[in-house]
């Protein structure tokens, strides 16, 4: 590719790439085309992780009114739960247990979750980068292409 063309994480060309020939260019459009196709893979992990996300927060906020109902109530109230189509009957204290460990299980599913979206929004910032910068060195090695035919067409008419 470009002399001055790293394949590396790091960085693209700084931008002088006066003479890139025609596979120059095209083995460049490929690894362009293939850090598009990364950032879309990126993209949909992100919106995966949304869903189950999105479903933690709702029960989460759910069992958090339901811990604040069970405190509101004495021991001498009577807690039921339901076991597929029946009603059992549930001490105070092992209902709110229950409730918190749920709790608990969901904040770390959330924490979680939330850990790996960090990671590939990391992870979509260093393949934007990356695309832009390529972007950029081949306009600018466009450009220069560019300005040379016309200043060949120049000397050639004068």
């Amino acid at each position: 590719i470009c002399k001055n063309f790293s394949q590396s994480k790091n960085s693209p060309c700084a931008g002088n790439c006066l003479n890139m020939d025609r596979n120059e260019a095209l083995k460049m459009q490929k690894i362009l085309q293939e850090e598009v196709k990364k950032l879309q893979t990126v993209n949909q992990k992100i919106q995966k992780l949304a869903e189950p996300r999105n479903a933690y927060m709702t029960q989460l906020a759910e069992n958090e009114g339901v811990i604040k109902e069970l405190e509101m109530l004495s021991e001498d109230d009577k807690v039921y739960k339901l076991m597929g189509p029946v009603l059992v009957l549930q001490e105070l204290d092992v209902a709110k247990r229950d409730v918190h460990n749920r709790i608990s299980f969901m904040k770390k599913q959330i924490k979680q979750i939330e850990a790996q979206t960090m990671d590939y929004g990391k992870d979509q910032i260093e393949i934007r980068t990356k695309i832009q910068g390529m972007q950029k060195v081949m306009m600018k090695a466009q450009q220069d292409a560019v300005n040379a035919k016309l200043k060949t067409q120049q000397a050639g008419g004068q």
